[in-house]
C-alpha cells in the first residue's frame, strides 16, 4: 500500500486565505482610472487622499486638506486599482482586512491605503507559492499526489508511464499555472484526467 494512501491532502493556501470574495463584482478598470501607483505615491504627500476632476478625467490627490471639488468615488477608484495590480484573490483579502468596497466616499486615510498595498502584496506572495505547491503536486515527473491520485482514478500504474510522456503532460498543465492565482485544483485534476485519457497507455 501507498505510504500516502488513506491520507487527507494537506490544507491548501486557498482555503487558509479564503479569497471567496473575490468572486464580488467590481467595475472594471478603464484607460482614465487612475493607477496603484497614484495612490501610492499621494499616500506618501499627507495623510488623507481624495478624487478630484482635473481636465475632464478624475486624479489621485493627497494632503491634509481637499482643496476644491471632490468627488466621493475615491473608495471605488482604489478598489480597481488594487484588484488590477495585484488580481482579484489577493486584492479580496486586502479589501476584507480593511473593510474597503465601491460605496460612495469623498477620503481615504493614507494609512489604510499604505497597509491594503502590503496586505495584497502579502497574499500575492502567499497565494503565488500555494499554486507553486500545487504545480509540484500536479506534476507527472515528479510523480506529485494529485497526479498519482488521478492516474491510479483512471487505472493507470503512475510509475509507468514513460519520462517523456510525464515530461508532456506537465507541459501540457504549465499554461494553467500561469493563470492568475489561486490554482484551481479541482480544474485541474479534471484536465489532466483528460489528457491521460486521451494519450496511449
Amino acid at each position: 500500500m501507498p505510504a500516502d494512501e488513506g491520507r487527507h491532502p494537506p490544507p491548501t493556501l486557498d482555503r487558509v486565505l479564503n479569497p471567496n470574495q473575490a468572486q464580488v463584482a467590481h467595475p472594471q478598470a478603464t484607460p482614465e482610472t487612475p493607477r496603484l501607483d497614484a495612490f501610492t505615491s499621494a499616500a506618501s504627500v499627507g495623510p488623507l487622499l481624495w478624487a478630484s476632476q482635473v481636465e475632464g478625467r478624475l486624479e489621485v490627490q493627497g494632503g491634509v486638506t481637499p482643496a476644491g471639488v471632490v468627488s466621493d468615488e475615491i473608495g471605488r477608484l482604489f478598489v480597481i486599482a488594487l484588484r488590477e495590480h495585484f488580481g482579484e484573490a489577493a486584492s479580496a483579502i486586502a479589501e476584507r482586512e480593511w473593510r474597503l468596497n465601491g460605496n460612495p466616499r469623498r477620503l481615504l486615510q493614507a494609512r489604510v491605503i499604505k497597509q491594503a498595498v502590503a496586505c495584497a502584496e502579502s497574499a500575492l506572495s502567499l497565494l503565488l507559492a500555494q499554486s507553486c505547491l500545487v504545480q509540484i503536486e500536479f506534476s507527472a515527473v515528479m510523480l506529485g499526489w494529485r497526479f498519482r491520485r488521478v492516474a491510479e482514478g483512471l487505472g493507470l500504474d503512475p510509475a509507468s508511464l514513460g519520462i517523456e510522456r510525464r515530461q508532456a503532460l506537465d507541459d501540457a498543465l504549465a499554461p494553467d499555472f500561469r493563470l492568475p492565482p489561486p490554482a484551481d485544483a479541482d480544474a485541474l485534476a479534471e484536465r489532466l484526467r483528460t489528457l491521460l485519457s486521451q494519450v496511449p497507455h
